[in-house]
């Protein structure tokens, strides 16, 4: 795999000077390699269902499960939820420890039972943001479980 050098970046005028050449919106079709199959049509006809009931174009599903066996970053549903719901209650505890540290600064006293409470609450949250990530991150496990999907395919 080779790395191409740095994306593009914008140009920025300098001194309130126009930018000559700007580019619109447009996709950089080099940077993609077209990839052709041939299904029968059996095949296709059952993959174009099971796309559509997802909605997704055959493209993006093909795009997807290129991306997966070649173990790139995919999060699903699921992934994503549990994510949600970890940043969720990430967000409740700081809420908590600002008004804890509300009551300290009017009162100059600390209810440490529920410091501690939020402390636990706080270790058990990352844990668990840090297991997520971790299964997310790991590309040689991505890329084992591509593989063996094709090699599933094969056998």
């Amino acid at each position: 795999m080779s790395y191409g050098g740095p994306p593009d970046l914008p140009r920025v005028p300098s001194a309130g000077r126009p930018l000559t050449g700007q580019r619109k919106h447009q996709s950089d079709e080099s940077a993609y390699k077209i990839v052709s199959i041939r299904l029968r049509s059996a095949e296709f006809e059952s993959f174009f269902d099971q796309a559509n009931a997802l909605g997704l174009t055959s493209n993006l599903a093909l795009r997807i499960a290129a991306r997966r066996i070649a173990g790139f970053l995919e999060i699903d549903q699921a992934m994503r939820g549990q994510l949600e719901k970890i940043t969720a209650a990430i967000g409740e505890i700081s809420e908590n420890l600002g008004r804890l540290h509300g009551a300290y600064v009017e009162s100059g006293k600390v209810d440490p039972g529920e410091l501690a409470r939020q402390r636990v609450a706080f270790g058990h949250e990352f844990a668990e943001l840090d297991a997520s990530l971790r299964s997310i991150l790991n590309v040689s496990r991505r890329r084992t479980d591509g593989r063996r999907l094709l090699e599933k395919a094969t056998t």
